[in-house]
């Protein structure tokens, strides 16, 4: 690692602190939403965003599951889901943490795809009527994902219908007729449900000392992913108002003392000082190799038009000595 990389390193933990490490951060989301003594945290959370996203909440989590990766990687890895909710219900709920710049509606689709064959029960495809309810929850941290002020967005399998067309006879010729969508869209399926959080919007229309976050669970849960935990003051108002935010606030205090998480985050800090420099390097390498193949390129040129002109090999060679 260059000294450059080291001093950003450093910079950026001290920057954080102990207890400014970003909840979405793998390790520490796995500590706090992903272990077994979670289950209350997690459903709540859980919950905040069902109900906003107008779907029915669960019950008791039956069953809970976290993939472990190693620890402090930069999250460039197999894919795998975080969290992995069973409700009382049956419902499934994977629970993503996404701070990686990548295609999440194809991710989302991909792991609803992944648990739907994983828990339909067997022989319960042979007429497909017995798949399982999932619910993708990607809360997603550093970047838009769509335009607009939006900052939550639910997407379902669903259908348009054609209004007809094809073609038609006219005489003895046919003729093409164009085909128009009637833009209603109808039936589909609700098997698979994606629910998009974009937190860098909430963060930057919401405060904690507004009345609307401090009377709205569901806001509160994710103004605090979103940034609120930075802010001690703020994070204790929302406890007194909130049970389920007490709870995610002590879980987050622990998280923040574990010896072994805040190795991981250094371990991550460093891993992605030294990819960012191979990026750059990568990049300055290619700028240079295109500049010494482009005047490799330009010089042959000119030898190639100077012997279509007529030019003896001589008077080409003493050209070429002097570029």
């Amino acid at each position: 690692m260059t000294k450059s990389s080291e001093s950003l390193r450093k910079a950026e933990i001290t920057a954080q602190g102990p207890l400014r490490i970003s909840p979405l951060f793998n390790d520490a989301f796995l500590w706090i939403f992903g272990r077994q003594d979670s289950k209350e945290v997690t459903r709540s959370l859980v919950n905040a965003v069902l109900s906003r996203a107008g779907i029915p909440q669960i019950g008791e989590v039956a069953e809970l599951r976290a993939d472990t990766a190693s620890p402090g990687g930069i999250e460039l890895r197999t894919p795998r889901t975080d969290v992995v909710i069973v409700s009382e219900e049956g419902m499934l709920i994977n629970l993503e943490a996404q701070r990686e710049r990548v295609n999440v509606n194809n991710k989302a689709l991909f792991y609803a795809s992944k648990l739907l064959c994983e828990h339909t029960p067997k022989g319960g495809a042979s007429n497909y009527s017995a798949l399982p309810q999932v619910v993708v929850i990607m809360l997603v941290e550093g970047w838009n994902v769509f335009g607009g002020d939006s900052f939550l967005s639910v997407g379902r399998i669903r259908w348009r219908h054609d209004g007809g067309g094809g073609t038609e006879a006219v005489g003895n010729e046919e003729r093409d007729v164009e085909r128009q969508p009637d833009g209603e869209y109808e039936d589909g399926s609700d098997r698979a449900l994606y629910v998009i959080v974009e937190l860098d919007k909430v963060k930057k229309r919401y405060t904690a000392k507004q009345e609307e976050v401090l009377g709205d669970e569901s806001l509160a849960w994710l103004y605090l992913l979103a940034g609120g935990y930075r802010d001690d003051h703020g994070m204790d108002a929302m406890m007194e108002q909130f049970d389920t935010i007490q709870e995610f606030a002590e879980r987050y205090r622990l998280a923040m003392g574990d010896p072994e998480l805040k190795r991981a985050y250094e371990r991550y800090c460093e891993a992605r000082m030294e990819y960012n420099d191979m990026i750059r390097e990568g990049k300055l390498w290619a700028r240079r190799q295109g500049h010494d193949e482009g005047i490799e390129e330009g010089r042959n040129d000119i030898f190639k038009r100077m012997r279509a002109l007529g030019y003896d090999e001589d008077a080409i060679a003493a050209i070429a000595d002097g570029l």
